[in-house]
């Protein structure tokens, strides 16, 4: 019994274990927009963001993996493990720490309050959440700020720039979190533009900030010909006047850099209606030349395009342009996910990747986790199958029948043990008649068995009657006797 609580245990600790995988690898995330997002290695991590009525904000926490994205119509998600329950939305979330390997949320709006923390911190070499404790001596801490977008520098300083406050105040501010040494500090406001929210934001690779668009005060958006910079080397502002081919204002639109110097820009809305009603930004795509005194073009995409869409992420691992989620106009959130093939400075929409999409950056531990966690769920099932055969075939040894003209080792053991301790019961007989077998030629060891107790030959006694070969001595006259009155009946 005590074999098969053990293979029963293992079985269902195998089960449960099942479970858990089959709900991580099926998840599937519901549709949303405003959600916060952050590039970490080869995965990118989304948190919160608004759904439909009635649960306007969620709470959950995952990933796609992009080494594996071969199709948007089969996406890799992973799902984790979220903070206390925690509902956010409207944050901003870059790749922090000394290894950028950290997911690194600021503000946003947060419920309930008393679990909510204006920086929360997710470790995705441990996967644990932190809140960390950020020092305040060269700078206060900041109010809680939403619907702005952070970017980090190769130091691992954050810098989060203007947004709107909980009373929805347009600010214009120039907040810095230094997410390896934690502590705040203030960027300059000389030369700093207008307070909005709603823009984009991306660091070229001299550490200058790019700030493209927006809502401004009296939501009114800025012009897409005004680019505004920040040099986190020098802390200076510095206003640019972009050219050619314009695009239209917009907010809750996205930008990534390519390699050779090109921001690209997708999505928007460009008003908000009295009644609440999005009016599409366009074109949906638009490029920004940073090597050419920022030349702005309109390029037109092949291949099927996208519904229009805001307050989406976008992500560019590779030459690959991921769109995940958003608002589509005028329809609600979206549960799609996009690729633009930016290569060769083409775009085209594709829905299969011919080579799966990678970053060059540091390596989470999400794909270990559930490789490790399918090989213990087949090494216990494994194991439990093995105790279960094992315990079936003992059993079924144990519960043989024997029957005439059939022996077997578990048959044998057991009727020489009775038969031993009912001749114990019966007499006491003299050990010395059994203890040398060399002076009685007529007492041999009987080949056929591993015991070898001494047995008597017969030669008026059939070859094939075992049960008078296995008798002891002593019960042989008895058996004979029987058997012989048994003959003549």
């Amino acid at each position: 019994m005590a074999s098969l609580s053990l293979v029963q245990l293992i079985l269902s600790i195998a089960l449960v274990l099942s479970s858990f995988v089959l709900d991580v690898i099926c998840f599937t995330p519901p549709p949303r927009f405003a959600q916060t997002s952050a590039l970490i290695g080869n995965n990118i991590y989304f948190m919160g963001g608004v759904v439909p009525l009635p649960d306007p904000i969620i709470s959950d926490f995952f990933c796609l993996n992009t080494a594996v994205l071969t199709s948007t119509a089969s996406i890799p998600w992973t799902e984790l493990t979220g903070l206390d329950n925690l509902f956010t939305t409207w944050g901003t979330a870059v790749a922090g720490g000394a290894n950028k390997d950290q997911f690194v949320l600021f503000g946003g709006q947060m419920t309930p309050a008393e679990n909510s923390s204006l920086v929360i911190v997710y470790d995705t070499n441990n996967n644990t959440w932190s809140k960390p404790v950020i020092s305040t001596s060269s700078a206060p801490e900041p109010a809680r700020k939403q619907q702005t977008q952070a970017v980090i520098d190769s130091s691992g300083k954050m810098y989060i720039f203007g947004g709107s406050t909980s009373d929805n105040s347009l600010v214009n501010d120039m907040v810095i979190l230094d997410t390896v040494n934690w502590s705040w500090s203030t960027g300059t406001q000389d030369g700093a533009p207008d307070a909005r929210s709603d823009f984009s934001a991306t660091i070229l690779n001299n550490g200058v900030i790019v700030y493209i668009g927006g809502n401004g005060l009296n939501n009114r958006y800025v012009p897409m010909s005004q680019i505004n910079t920040y040099d986190t080397i020098s802390a200076t502002w510095v206003n640019k006047e972009a050219t050619g081919d314009i695009p239209n204002p917009r907010g809750g639109h996205s930008a990534v850099l390519t390699s050779d110097g090109r921001i690209i820009m997708y999505g928007g809305a460009l008003s908000i209606s009295a009644d609440g009603q999005y009016t599409a930004a366009s074109p949906d795509i638009a490029v920004l030349d940073t090597n050419s005194n920022f030349v702005w073009s309109q390029p037109k995409a092949s291949g099927t395009s996208p519904p229009q869409i805001a307050y989406h992420s976008a992500t560019l691992v590779g030459d690959h342009m991921i769109i995940s989620f958003g608002n589509v106009t005028n329809k609600g959130p979206s549960a799609d996910v996009y690729v633009l093939d930016t290569r060769d400075n083409g775009y085209k929409w594709i829905t299969s990747i011919d080579a799966p999409v990678a970053s060059s950056g540091n390596q989470s531990n999400v794909g270990v986790i559930v490789g490790i966690t399918v090989g213990v769920i087949v090494g216990l099932i494994l194991i439990g199958g093995g105790l279960f055969w094992f315990y079936r075939n003992r059993k079924m040894m144990e519960d043989v029948i024997e029957t005439p003209g059939e022996f077997t080792d578990a048959g044998f053991t057991r009727r020489y043990e009775t038969m031993n301790s009912a001749t114990t019961s019966q007499t006491s007989h003299d050990l010395s008649k059994l203890s040398n077998t060399e002076s009685d030629p007529s007492r041999e060891f009987h080949p056929s068995y591993s015991h070898n107790f001494p047995v008597q030959h017969d030669p008026e006694i059939e070859d094939d009657d075992k049960e008078f070969r296995i008798l002891p001595q002593e019960l042989q006259p008895e058996y004979l006797e029987k058997k012989f009155n048994n003959n003549n009946i």
